[in-house]
């Protein structure tokens, strides 16, 4: 589905990016995790091509996304920067419409089936009641729903996600780990995450991707998470328990008292 092969980025002489060779496949969800300014996110801006003077190659179905036009890549892989709004003065509602975007033929309106997905994930992420409110009246956890739902409802094959736990309350955590299993369950779908939540993604990933300097170092599954692994990759002192519903791991901080 999308393949990395020797990807490289340089900003101001500053290597952001180094020779990161990697795979995602359908049905996977994918959690990228390491120490601030290691590289994830500019990882993920790379490949939606934010920065479009790498070295190396970004293949989408073997290919180039370079080479793809815009349009045709904005439905396939969605993303946005975390927290960033094209617009805070428009209502919710026309806000999620405008992922449709893609989709629409010049000069003509949307069409049911799009406001039929902007309904289904209104629902999903409980934000029916604020619909005709405009964003910048919102709070930060509904504006954070906002910016979910607008991955999801643009149905692309790829959905990478920038620290998307950030300002969302408990209830909308379950709401992202359900439309996120929900939406790769099909095995035709993809969602690659970077945060620095790493119990969120512990409870939601199949495999993590680890970052230190800008290169992709290790891999591990969640189930061989370990408090001497944590504190390589983020140099913290923590300790594991289990989850008894199911069996995956919960990472504690050690509090001073």
């Amino acid at each position: 589905m999308l393949r990395l092969n020797n990807l490289s980025l340089t900003i101001n002489n500053n290597h952001i990016l180094k020779n990161i060779t990697v795979e995602f496949f359908e049905g996977e969800i994918i959690g990228i995790i390491g120490k601030p300014a290691s590289g994830k996110s500019v990882l993920l801006q790379t490949i939606a091509q934010y920065y479009n003077h790498y070295n190396g190659e970004i293949l989408f179905n073997a290919k180039p996304t370079h080479v793809i036009k815009k349009k045709d890549l904005a439905k396939n892989i969605s993303f946005q920067p975390a927290g960033y709004f094209y617009n805070h003065y428009i209502t919710l509602y026309d806000y999620l419409v405008l992922s449709r975007i893609p989709y629409k033929t010049f000069l003509s309106p949307f069409q049911s089936f799009d406001y039929d997905i902007v309904n289904k994930y209104l629902d999903q992420f409980e934000l029916q009641q604020y619909k005709s409110e405009p964003l910048m009246l919102l709070s930060s956890d509904i504006q954070a729903r906002a910016l979910l739902a607008f991955h999801f409802i643009r149905q692309a094959q790829i959905v990478m996600l920038d620290n998307p736990t950030k300002n969302l309350s408990l209830p909308s955590y379950n709401q992202l780990h359900d439309a996120i299993i929900r939406y790769c369950s099909t095995g035709k779908n993809c969602c690659i995450i970077a945060s620095h939540d790493i119990n969120f993604l512990a409870q939601t990933v199949d495999k993590f991707y680890i970052m230190e300097n800008g290169s992709i170092v290790d891999s591990c599954v969640p189930a061989d998470l370990t408090e001497d692994a944590i504190k390589k990759i983020l140099g913290v002192d923590v300790f594991i328990t289990r989850n008894i519903y199911n069996g995956k791991p919960n990472v504690h901080l050690y509090f001073e008292y």
